[in-house]
């Protein structure tokens, strides 16, 4: 491998620059070890051929600033070619570079030379690896100081060839380690771009399942009825004209901006705080008076709830409501509550058949909400019914934003439907103080608070 391609990935340019650190901690080594060159000159009068001196000088400085200035603007892996030119001027450098001293004298005189030639080693080690060649090329630079020192063989002899190998064999392990830092770090960077990538497309698929769900919800609950409606031949009355502004008015923030039919909080990251007055409750409702906040007109729980029995009443459902709330849940559990009843009265319209009087069971604050739908119809078998749009939309609506619906039938005893919210609040929400429990529990009431939510009153 002489280099690594320049146009590399984000991620693999962390192995391009590796390999270019690698290089030029190389051509650092060979610029700093040429200055040894210049030290046998200081013992001028010791050597048998001062000029081969001066001339092996200037060729190392000149040779060492040329490998420099490659290896520092190379991009990637350091050239093997390079590396070979300076091995070969290496071998060069000893077999001529030596005989500047007297045969005697020589490994220790120009023994300066070898602090050069072993930065040959270290680039042999990098660039070319563990293998035949490098070997090789090791074993070359050995036996050239070797025969260059002859006949003056010494025990320092093996302490040069042994700096050799150990260049060499130190070379290799460096690179080694900080070739498989840089290819893990790649990886890992790989990983989380590829973790990133499947994170987003996840928000975008989450995303359209939102809008989805939202535009199912506000089509089946606010729009189709009334279009069901009116295509069914039914008489028009005052609360079909309020659910159909209504609903013109939520399809038109739905086409403007889905996201507008969520809950908008303020600056102050609280629900609005309504202000209390008691609007006209519907016919058959009990209303603890002076006690229903009212946030905009016919937006609160109680005189959305009584839309809903007003166009199911005008519908020929026959209706018998209990609405004692005392307080405002959140927005969004609102409009989940009220859509979830209206797809349970629904479901009572189309599938209950034939029934003397339906029961709507609403109460609660701010805090807690209980909603129980109760019919006497034909029912259902629970093991062999699968759930329809109603539950899969309206009701799943109401546990997305906490709360929990339970359906419970017999084939032959009706249908119950039971919307807590939040979920865990088992306990009946307490109701004001001018409806007491014991009004909850007198005769005429029909939908006592359900001991539990798998029984069947």
């Amino acid at each position: 491998m002489t280099g690594l391609v320049v146009s590399a990935g984000p991620s693999r340019m962390v192995v391009v620059r590796t390999e270019q650190r690698l290089a030029r901690m190389v051509g650092y080594a060979r610029a700093a070890c040429a200055s040894f060159v210049l030290i046998p000159l200081f013992g001028w009068s010791d050597l048998r051929h001062a000029s081969i001196a001066v001339v092996i000088a200037v060729a190392a400085l000149a040779e060492a600033a040329w490998f420099a200035w490659r290896a520092w603007h190379r991009v990637g892996r350091l050239s093997q070619r390079l590396v070979l030119a300076d091995v070969a001027f290496c071998v060069a450098l000893m077999a001529v570079g030596s005989r500047a001293a007297w045969p005697h004298e020589r490994n220790r005189i120009m023994t300066e030379l070898v602090p050069f030639s072993l930065v040959s080693s270290a680039g042999v080690g990098i660039a070319v690896g563990l293998g035949s060649a490098g070997v090789l090329l090791v074993v070359a630079l050995m036996a050239t100081w070797s025969i260059a020192v002859l006949p003056d063989v010494t025990l320092k002899l093996g302490s040069d060839l042994l700096g050799f190998a150990l260049w060499y064999v130190v070379a290799i392990l460096i690179a080694g380690e900080l070739r498989r830092l840089s290819t893990a770090t790649a990886d890992a960077q790989d990983d989380a771009a590829a973790a990133s990538a499947r994170a987003a497309q996840q928000e975008l698929e989450a995303e359209s399942a939102f809008q989805r769900e939202i535009t199912h919800r506000e089509v089946h609950d606010y729009l189709l009825p009334i279009v069901d409606h009116v295509a069914g031949g039914g008489a028009l009355s005052a609360a079909l004209v309020r659910e159909a502004r209504r609903g013109s008015a939520r399809a038109r923030r739905l086409i403007m901006d889905p996201r507008g039919l969520e809950p908008r909080v303020p600056h102050d990251g609280h629900t609005p705080t309504p202000a209390l007055a008691h609007p006209s409750a519907a016919v058959g409702t009990a209303t603890p008076a002076g006690s229903v906040p009212v946030l905009d007109g016919e937006t609160s729980t109680e005189a959305m709830m009584s839309a809903v029995v007003d166009t199911f009443t005008d519908e020929g459902l026959a209706l018998v409501p209990f609405l004692g709330v005392t307080g405002e849940p959140p927005e969004p559990v609102r409009e989940a509550l009220v859509a979830a009843t209206r797809e349970a009265l629904r479901n009572v319209l189309r599938h209950a058949g034939p029934v003397d009087e339906v029961s709507l069971f609403v109460e609660g604050d701010a805090e807690t909400m209980l909603v129980v739908v109760r019919d006497r119809g034909v029912g259902f078998d629970q093991a062999t019914v699968r759930p329809g749009g109603g539950l899969a939309g309206s009701y799943r609506a109401l546990e997305r934003h906490g709360g929990h619906v339970t359906v419970t039938a017999r084939p032959g005893r009706g249908v119950k439907v039971t919307m807590r919210w939040p979920a865990h609040a088992d306990d009946h929400p307490t109701p004001s103080t001018s409806t007491t429990p014991s009004t909850l529990t007198a005769p005429d009431v029909l939908i006592p608070p359900p001991a539990s939510d798998g029984e069947l009153p």
